[in-house]
């Protein structure tokens, strides 16, 4: 597999940015792709290795859209960080803050979260140790979940009355990805029943799509929650690798090249497991303490989006490859 951090520095450089985390100004003149992608020149975008990117770019694109396939997060990454200047809540948050949940529950979602959130976002703090809080936090949240008792039907009034959105463009995404027949796969630690009656109110079901979540499973008779199918999903452990074997694995068999989509550090990982992949363009949004976070994410993404409420990125370079 070859991997941007893999690829030698073999092309001149393409453009310099003289202050990676606060320039605007970008020169394109020695490129042949970048050059034609606007988008890509907006101040809101980061790219720390130019001339990798434009070599992945050039393989995607001579490659073909037989041989792509998508993986994106949801949470933030499809969906809004802020709308009209509020919080947006997660795919989890939206049925913890919803009518059907009490408030003694929400407090006890809420102090999880207090003392989970501050752990996930501690930059000294390695992934290894991370994972045991974060399997710990995932599982008791699940458990909470449980407790509500909310019913089937209920997802569909506890999305439609959230405040939480898709991003602009991402309807053209998803229906340009299914137009040519270019897999999608949405991987999130979120609720998978959420995510789905997300997308469908907003922009329809499209057939190349597949959502691995933590879908809610109902009782036929009563049409409560009594469970959650399949394994337990978090932030650390979604990757490519829990579908093997599955039909899903048939379908991207033979397309080597991905583009990623994420707006965590963990989700540069969502491609692993899957063997003989050629060319992995990582796109990270960044959508808040960006100061802070923005030397990690130009290390770990090959182009990063600083609080973008758009997809006009993703979709100009998927409109390059098609």
């Amino acid at each position: 597999m070859t991997t941007l951090s893999k690829i030698p520095n073999s092309l001149r450089q393409v453009f310099n940015l003289l202050n990676p985390a606060t320039s605007t100004t970008h020169n394109f003149k020695n490129s042949k792709i970048l050059i034609t992608i606007a988008e890509l020149k907006g101040a809101n975008v980061r790219i720390k290795n130019p001339d990798n990117v434009e070599l992945v770019l050039q393989n995607l694109i001579n490659s073909g859209k037989e041989r792509l396939q998508v993986v994106s997060d949801f949470d933030r990454t499809i969906s809004l960080c802020s709308y009209n200047g509020q919080t947006c809540l997660t795919s989890n948050a939206v049925i913890e803050m919803s009518r059907f949940v009490s408030p003694e529950i929400r407090k006890k979602f809420k102090e999880l979260r207090d003392y989970y959130l501050p752990i996930e976002h501690d930059i000294k703090m390695t992934k290894e140790q991370k994972l045991p809080f974060m399997i710990e936090w995932w599982t008791k949240s699940l458990n909470l979940t449980l407790e509500t008792q909310i019913e089937s039907t209920d997802i569909k009034e506890i999305v439609r009355n959230s405040t939480t959105h898709l991003k602009n463009g991402c309807k053209w995404f998803f229906y340009t990805l299914e137009r040519h027949d270019v897999p999608l796969l949405i991987f999130s630690a979120g609720i998978g029943n959420v995510i789905e009656e997300w997308i469908t109110q907003e922009c329809g079901s499209y057939k190349n799509m597949k959502i691995v979540s933590n879908f809610i499973s109902f009782d036929e008779i009563t049409k409560k929650i009594n469970g959650f199918t399949g394994s337990l999903i978090h932030i650390f452990n979604k990757n490519e690798g829990v579908l093997l074997d599955t039909e899903y694995e048939k379908t991207i068999h033979n397309r080597p090249n991905v583009i990623l989509l994420g707006d965590s550090l963990g989700d540069t990982e969502m491609a692993n497991g899957f063997p003989s992949l050629n060319y992995i363009l990582k796109i990270g949004f960044l959508n808040d303490k960006v100061d802070e976070f923005l030397p990690r994410y130009m290390d770990a993404f090959d182009i990063v989006i600083i609080k973008d409420d758009t997809f006009n990125v993703p979709n100009a370079i998927l409109r390059a490859i098609i």
